[in-house]
């Protein structure tokens, strides 16, 4: 499974009101099970005062992550651009070496 950071903006400011008030009284753990599948997961969401939010995905591709926004009806509310990251670190894993499979001309 790949990572990817995905950047998300609402199609407008009705779009904006329609999904927080669909969503104003579910949990996170019903949250990240609706955008759930066999191949593709939403891990981590970030949410700000700004126009852009962010989410963090595992999935073999970009391509389920737009198949799975779609299936809940998300991209009728917002746009979605995946960005695949090439890196992943983590606090958790203090010893992991960081760039060791990953070179300079893989990422640029």
């Amino acid at each position: 499974m790949k990572h990817f950071i995905c950047t998300h903006t609402f199609h407008s400011e009705e779009t904006k009101k329609a999904y927080f008030e669909d969503n104003k009284d579910i949990s996170s753990r019903e949250w990240f099970a609706s955008v759930e599948g066999e191949k593709v997961k939403c891990i981590q969401h970030w949410l700000g005062d700004q126009d852009f939010w962010f989410c963090h995905w595992i999935a073999e591709s970009e391509n389920q992550i737009h198949e799975k926004l779609e299936a809940v009806g998300a991209d009728k509310l917002f746009l979605t651009m995946p960005q695949e990251m090439k890196v992943y670190a983590t606090a958790q894993e203090p010893d992991k070496k960081l760039y060791s499979a990953t070179s300079y001309t893989t990422i640029s």
